[in-house]
Order: structure tokens, then C-alpha cells, then sequence
């Protein structure tokens, strides 16, 4: 750990080499610690980060409620409303996201996330310009080259200010602004959207993001990279990158474990997206009242499953490793069963049940991380989480929308305007091997966990043999 190697110099370990290994450079080893702002200043910045996340993520998540007044205006199918709404961003999100991480490496994170925030900002008014398809297509692509220059920034930014003792914390709070942002982008849009039209609530949309965006730049200052770990330490060296994919290959228990959550994202993202459009066709409820009910159960759900999943995998984990696989395995499965019941049941329990399958959801995600985490190699981690990343993006955020939609029109000559729910019946299926899935992910798992060593081993040993 880099925090071990700053606490050596300052119990004098390094004199101690210096005094056994006379090559050993004590100047190189130790860098004068700088001071971090105040926590006052801390507290603010990670304010911000809440509402600038919450603000794209508000701008992500608002098209869910606009599904049929854009579907008959521009005259598109489901199939067309999946890309626009969800695919397209998952695309650019994916294509941008690395080469942005290295230029806010090696440039400024303040003006990188200021950048972003106005990129989508002005993306979001495109949309509601937008004449025909492949404007709003492009408005919408904006909104993924915005949040993909915002992700790895302002999460580096937040380690760079809060020392590893704070840091989940910081992390967890700055994920609520996610929560936020899903909930405010469907429960407010949806009113919009009933009092002023969805071309007019887009442009009102853009406004917090404009506002935000100068903030950032003016109040905010760049922060040394590792700041909060005290005095910076030499990075090991990462290897190509063809051999840290054999690697990554090489651990059992990652495929089928990306695999799994990649699946539960998909029948998770199919089945949120088309929420207030399935309510309005089968159900009859508007808009406006969809979008709130939905933001709440989504809110809530994701906030207390988020809140939760990581102490609890901890405590169960403590007694058997593989727990951190089965609460993913578990989550699957339910959500599978919960979607059955949200398709087949009335009207006023379908919300709460969605809220039941985001509570779900959050619960796996913090053990999920903390399994590819501890798994790699510490010069591979940073790559094998993108490799969780991108599966997710493509598979489920992009992908579950686009499938709904297309088996909805596959099927609307036999069912009509019944064809979404159908459709997302059928989706259901997915659920079955992501089960099989991740239950084929715990069985090497405690093995992988033995073999990686670090935290793993050195505090909970009984729970791995």
C-alpha cells in the first residue's frame, strides 16, 4: 500500500535501509508532505461533485419519460428510441472514456469536469432542437462525451483530496449524486413534459449544467495527484497491454464474473428504461405521474442498496469469501423472479417493486468491485475494472435498452401496443445464465482470493480455506 510506504519514512524505516543498503536513495524515497485543504474546502468541492454528477446524470436518465411524445412527433420505432436514448451514449461513453482519463492525468482535472459539464449541457439543448433522428442522435452522443470526461477525473480528483481512511466515504457520498440525478431527471421531467412539452423542458434541462460548469472552473483549484497519501511514491511499471489481458484471463473467476454483472445490468437497464413507456401503454398511467413514481423507487432503492451491500458483504464475507459472489448471484436471480411479478401484476405495485430490484441491484455492486479489486494484480486493477466498465456500458446500459425495443417491434404485429410488455418478458431470460453464471464464478473464487493474497489472506485466512 503507498500509505504503508509514507508511514515507513516517518517511523524511519527508510534510514534503516539507507543504513543497511548503501545504494538506497532516502532523497527520492521521501517527498515533503503538503498539507491538504481545509475540510471546509473538501466539504464544498465534494459538494459540487454531487451536483455536477447528479446534474448528468439527471440529463442521462430525463429521455425515459419523453419515449412517446419523441416516438410520435419524429415519427421513430422502439428500436430507434433504444439507440437514441441509451446505446449511443454507452458507445461514445466507452470510445472516450480512456483517452480522457490520460489527458486529466497529465493536464487539469478542474477544467477537464467544467469542460464536460458544459458539453453536455450544450448536448442537451441539441436534443431538444432536434428535427429528425440523427440530430437527436447527435445530441444525445454529447451527452456520453460529456459523462465520459467527467467519470475518471472526478472520482481521481476526490482520492487526490480525501485520505484512504475517508475515502469510501467520500466515494459513497459523492454516488448519491448518481441516486439524485436519477430520480430528479424522470420526476421532474415527467411534469415538464406535461406542462411545457418535452422540446422546452430539454432546454430548461441544459440550465444547471451551464451554471455548474463555471463554478468548477472559477472556485475550485487542481490538486497534486496522490496528495492525500502524504509524500508520491514510485508507481510500478505496467506491463503491455496484451500481457495484462493474459492475466486478466488467467484468473478464473473473473470472465464468468463480468459476464454475470454485464447480464444483470442488461435485464436491469431493459427494464428501467422502458419503465414509464410499459405504464403508459398497459396501464394508462401518464407520464408525469410514471417519471415521479419512478425516480422515487429509484432513488430510494439505489441509495439504500448502495448504502448497505458493502458492510454486508464484509460481515457475511468474514465467515466465507464466496459471499461477495453470491450476493451478486442472488441479486440476479431475485431481480429475475421480481421482474415476473412487476410484468404480471397491477398497476400500483410495479414501482415499488422496481425500488425492490434497485435496492438489489446496489447491494451487489460494492462487493462486486471489491472481488475484481482484490483478484489482479495491483499494476492490472485499474485496467480490469475498466474491463467491468465497458462490459456493463456495452452489454447493459447499451444493450438491454436496444433489445427491449427491438423485440417489442418484432412483436407488435401479434400484440400491438401490448408488445413491450412481451418484450420485456422475454427479456427475463437473461436472468437465467447470469445466475448460472456467477454460481460458476464462486466456485474458483476463494481459490483466486488464496492465490492473490494481500487483504484477503492477512485478514480473514478462515474465510478463504
Amino acid at each position: 500500500m503507498i500509505v504503508a510506504r509514507h508511514d515507513r519514512a516517518a517511523t524511519g524505516e527508510d534510514k534503516r535501509m539507507a543504513d543497511s543498503d548503501p545504494h538506497f536513495d532516502t532523497a527520492s524515497a521521501v517527498t515533503p508532505p503538503e498539507a491538504l485543504p481545509s475540510m471546509a474546502y473538501r466539504a464544498y468541492f465534494l459538494l459540487l461533485m454531487v451536483l455536477v454528477s447528479a446534474s448528468v446524470q439527471g440529463e442521462r436518465y430525463l429521455m425515459v419519460v419523453m419515449v412517446e411524445p419523441i416516438r410520435h412527433e419524429l415519427g421513430l420505432s422502439d428500436a430507434a428510441i433504444g439507440m437514441a436514448k441509451d446505446m449511443i451514449i454507452a458507445i461514445v461513453y466507452i470510445l472516450a472514456i480512456i483517452p480522457l482519463a490520460r489527458l486529466a492525468d497529465g493536464w487539469s482535472k478542474r477544467k477537464i469536469v467544467a469542460i464536460a459539464a458544459t458539453v453536455w449541457s450544450a448536448a442537451v439543448i441539441v436534443c431538444g432542437l432536434a428535427k429528425s433522428f440523427w440530430i437527436l442522435l447527435i445530441g444525445r452522443a454529447g451527452i456520453g462525451l460529456g459523462e465520459g470526461g467527467f467519470t475518471p477525473p472526478s472520482q481521481a480528483w476526490i482520492a487526490d483530496l480525501f485520505p484512504i481512511r475517508q475515502r469510501a466515504t467520500a466515494l459513497s457520498i459523492f454516488l448519491l449524486g448518481a441516486s439524485l440525478g436519477t430520480f430528479l431527471g424522470p420526476a421532474v421531467g415527467g411534469w415538464a413534459v406535461q406542462a411545457y412539452g418535452w422540446r422546452e423542458t430539454l432546454i430548461f434541462a441544459s440550465i444547471p449544467g451551464f451554471i455548474l460548469a463555471p463554478i468548477v472552473w472559477f472556485t475550485l483549484r487542481d490538486s497534486r495527484s496522490g496528495l492525500a497519501d502524504g509524500a508520491s511514491a514510485e508507481q510500478a511499471r505496467p506491463v503491455p497491454f496484451l500481457q495484462t489481458a493474459r492475466e486478466l484471463l488467467a484468473i478464473r473467476t473473473l470472465p464468468p464474473l463480468i459476464a454475470a454483472a454485464s447480464l444483470n445490468a442488461l435485464l436491469t437497464m431493459g427494464f428501467i428504461s422502458w419503465a414509464p413507456a410499459f405504464m403508459e401503454r398497459t396501464h394508462g398511467m401518464p407520464a408525469s405521474q410514471a417519471g415521479l413514481q419512478m425516480g422515487g423507487a429509484l432513488f430510494f432503492g439505489s441509495a439504500i442498496g448502495h448504502t448497505l451491500g458493502g458492510p454486508l458483504a464484509d460481515y457475511l464475507g468474514r465467515r466465507d469469501m464466496r459471499w461477495y459472489v453470491w450476493i451478486l448471484m442472488l441479486s440476479g436471480a431475485c431481480a429475475t423472479a421480481i421482474g415476473w411479478m412487476i410484468l404480471t401484476g397491477p398497476g400500483e405495485r410495479v414501482f415499488p417493486l422496481y425500488g425492490l430490484n434497485m435496492l438489489l441491484g446496489g447491494l451487489s455492486a460494492a462487493p462486486l468491485m471489491a472481488v475484481v479489486a482484490g483478484l489482479v494484480p495491483s499494476r492490472s486493477r485499474a485496467t480490469a475494472i475498466a474491463v467491468l466498465m465497458v462490459s456493463i456500458q456495452v452489454v447493459g446500459l447499451g444493450g438491454g435498452p436496444v433489445l427491449v425495443g427491438a423485440l417489442s417491434d418484432a412483436l407488435r404485429p401479434v400484440y400491438g401496443e401490448d408488445s413491450l410488455g412481451m418484450a420485456m418478458r422475454w427479456a427475463l431470460l437473461v436472468g437465467i445464465p447470469s445466475t448460472i453464471l456467477a454460481w460458476f464464478a464462486s466456485r474458483s473464487c476463494r481459490k483466486d482470493f488464496a492465490a492473490a493474497g494481500g487483504w484477503d489472506r492477512s485478514i480473514m485466512p478462515a474465510a478463504i480455506h
